[in-house]
């Protein structure tokens, strides 16, 4: 038997394809070559089938393609710690204060860490949606680190009228560095359009509107029009609390996905993000247009919605409805608790979601609202190499006979042994093979301790810290 040549053979692992058939190898392989997955099987046909240059041996650990953050204010992770409200507008200095005074440095020394911090998770991608100041920094760090990502222009909106809504989104100090202005933003729709010419690149571009009622219908409209000339998708914020529908119900005499869709903007190439709370009609919009959702549950959570919002993720998705999940801004979480939260949300609202579906929510469903499913979300041929190993060893991996609620719900950060992106192992043996992750971790330290020094923000945890006296010198 002629065998044929691969450069990399993942082998003896437990291999959850996610493709179509949802099938799950016991003992499993996969066989890539360059970018691409060349074939996923059983592992002693995969053996007989390929010589490979290297093989790894996933020691009968869980293999799986990368997870994917469908929305991620990447550089907002490095807000842990700061505020004990980021919803406080009594200070003065808020978050919306902390977001503008950012420094091309400073973004890219937090995009470095949270990079590191999905990894470790078993994340390959991202979605940024519109939030980095300095997208050539922050697409260097990420290009560094070895994550897929897609990259939004900065802020892009026209109106303010729902701010009165969430106060904190928004400060005198951000929007001079992003003013809320019609012309700039249609000047700015297409700027990161550029990273798509090269089909190999790890950061791509795309669109994203900030929503939540900013955008007039030009800008809306307008935005419609160059996603769907570009091939790529257009992202905004919608749904996101009670007094923001409000207000856009005031404003426009009809609620925010009704306008949208009589608008022309609603389709299935267009990505609502939270859609906590829509209305009947607004409901309605959703199933005809076919457009997709990205529901965030960390970020419902923390808003405190449960006490005044419907749970209507799991009744979206048995409708049809692609949902993805996101971690909207890792504040006070990471990547890899969003499956556990959307699990207990679904659970509160005893509308349980399987293990099998959040797995779809974060793999496969997360690639179609990047509108990048042909080419990443399941292990299947032809598919880039975005793979993820998970160790054997770790006790979170037992008891083994359902792998699925482990990866789902209890396979969390620390799992991962091995990480593949684009089929080039960028972390191994627990660890990243591209930066040194103990200087990336104090560069991050320092930038946020000097981004705190500008802006007059004490770091004090609200117990007292003592710090040890230095030792006396030695005396001849």
């Amino acid at each position: 038997m002629n065998r044929s040549t691969c450069d990399i053979l993942i082998r003896n692992g437990q291999v959850i394809t996610m493709a179509s058939e949802r099938r799950i190898y016991r003992q499993g392989a996969v066989a890539i070559t360059g970018s691409r997955i060349v074939e996923v099987g059983a592992d002693a046909d995969l053996q007989h089938r390929y010589n490979a240059r290297k093989t790894l041996d996933a020691e009968g650990g869980i293999v799986h393609p990368g997870f994917i953050d469908a929305h991620n204010h990447i550089v907002h992770t490095s807000c842990r710690g700061v505020f004990d409200d980021v919803r406080d507008t009594d200070s003065p200095v808020n978050f919306a204060d902390w977001k503008a005074g950012v420094t091309a440095e400073d973004e890219a020394a937090a995009a470095v860490m949270a990079g590191l911090e999905m990894l470790r998770g078993g994340f390959t991608m991202f979605i940024e949606p519109g939030s980095l100041f300095h997208t050539e920094a922050a697409a260097e760090a990420v290009e560094r680190v070895g994550l897929r990502s897609l990259f939004a222009p900065l802020y892009l909106w026209d109106r303010q009228e729902t701010f009165d809504a969430i106060p904190s989104l928004v400060s005198p100090s951000l929007t001079a560095r992003a003013p809320v202005d019609l012309d700039r933003s249609l000047g700015q729709l297409d700027v990161e359009l550029h990273r798509n010419k090269d089909s190999e690149a790890l950061v791509r571009g795309y669109v994203f509107l900030y929503g939540l009622g900013t955008a007039s219908p030009e800008l809306l409209q307008a935005a419609h029009s160059c996603a769907r000339d570009n091939s790529v998708p257009l992202f905004l914020h919608a749904g996101y609390v009670p007094g923001e529908t409000e207000i856009y119900r005031a404003l426009n005499g009809t609620s925010q996905l009704v306008h949208l869709q009589e608008l022309g903007v609603l389709d299935e190439h267009t990505v609502i993000v939270h859609a906590n709370v829509l209305d009947e009609a607004e409901e309605d919009a959703v199933q005809e247009s076919g457009c997709q959702i990205v529901w965030c549950p960390a970020a419902f959570f923390s808003l405190g919605l449960g006490r005044i919002a419907d749970f209507k993720m799991a009744e979206r998705y048995r409708r049809g409805v692609n949902v993805s999940l996101g971690t909207d801004a890792a504040r006070d979480s990471t990547p890899g608790d969003t499956m556990l939260a959307a699990h207990y949300q679904s659970q509160t609202y005893e509308d349980p979601l399987s293990p099998g579906t959040l797995l779809e929510m974060q793999t496969i469903k997360a690639a179609a609202a990047a509108g990048m499913d042909a080419e990443v979300g399941s292990l299947e041929s032809g598919k880039r190499a975005d793979i993820v190993v998970r160790s054997a060893r770790a006790a979170e991996a037992y008891p083994s006979n359902n792998p699925l609620h482990l990866l789902a719900l209890t396979m969390g950060t620390g799992s991962v042994d091995t990480v593949l992106v684009n089929g080039e192992v960028v972390f191994s043996e627990g660890h990243s093979t591209r930066v040194d992750e103990a200087e990336a971790y104090r560069a991050v330290s320092d930038s946020v301790v000097a981004r705190a020094a500008r802006l007059g923000i004490g770091l004090e945890p609200e117990w007292p810290v003592v710090t040890a006296p230095a030792a006396p010198a030695c005396s001849d």
